[in-house]
């Protein structure tokens, strides 16, 4: 299976683009069990391309024996960007997606997407510019947009299942509101309805990202007003519950491994 962005093809000019592709050098960025992501050159364009090599039969039995559905290449974020862009969520292009052979713990596979430039992650825009953290209408504006990113994704079966600031790039140019796109899908999960369960870990990941950087009550109110979209007395009474857990899975995340970043 081979899908490409005919331009993308056309810049390529590959008579096996798969192999082509599977063989590329780069720039690595990312090394983890069976998938390595590098940034590569085509035309004068950048792209990240992403290739997964397999994960074997006894990761994916212990995925399932720990209720997780296992990630076997590259088509879950293929499928997740689709769905994204569906639901007008900011993310990355897609420009060529691979899948090759029968054997789910074997099979090769790659997604290619365009590199987001200009931008820079709210982990490191943190970590990095706290004057900009400081900007009150900055800040308001920034918890807005990432809380309707999180409210469209969950209300419409997604779970990114990564939730953290450092997959949300900012585009560094003056807008109101801020440009954010949302990256790193290969573990996203699309099940409509969406369960607590799914809810609770991409919130709580959220807010564990963010228990370094000062954020005060006034922020996470807001969050979570925006997020609910209902009258905030109205969500902290009738969504106690869920607010709770959140808040104790985030610390317990944080006790267990430290700030973020």
């Amino acid at each position: 299976m081979l899908h490409l962005d005919p331009q993308f093809a056309q810049d390529l000019d590959a008579s096996d683009p798969f192999d082509t592709l599977w063989s590329m050098d780069g720039t690595v960025y990312r090394r983890a069990k069976g998938r390595k992501t590098l940034r590569f050159s085509c035309a004068g364009k950048f792209y990240f391309l992403k290739r997964h090599s397999g994960i074997g039969w006894l990761e994916i039995v212990k995925n399932w024996l720990q209720l997780k559905r296992p990630v076997v290449g590259a088509s879950n974020e293929w499928q997740a960007i689709e769905r994204l862009h569906s639901l007008g969520v900011p993310t990355m292009k897609a420009v060529a997606f691979g899948s090759r052979g029968l054997n789910p713990a074997r099979r090769k596979s790659f997604i290619v997407t365009e590199e987001l430039s200009n931008t820079l992650s709210l982990e490191d825009m943190c970590k990095d510019h706290p004057e900009l953290v400081s900007d009150p209408r900055l800040r308001r504006r920034l918890v807005e947009c990432v809380a309707a990113i999180a409210k469209t994704l969950h209300e419409n079966g997604v779970c990114h299942r990564d939730f953290y600031l450092c997959h949300f790039l900012l585009r560094q140019e003056p807008r109101d509101p801020p440009h954010l796109s949302l990256i790193d899908l290969h573990r996203a999960q699309i099940q409509k309805p969406l369960s607590r369960r799914w809810i609770v870990k991409d919130l709580a990941g959220l807010y564990y990202s963010t228990l370094a950087i000062g954020l005060d009550r006034r922020d996470l109110l807001r969050f979570i007003r925006h997020y609910s979209g209902q009258r905030l007395k109205f969500t902290l009474r009738t969504e106690r519950g869920l607010w709770s857990e959140v808040e104790q899975r985030a610390r317990r995340m944080f006790d267990k491994l430290g700030p973020a970043f």
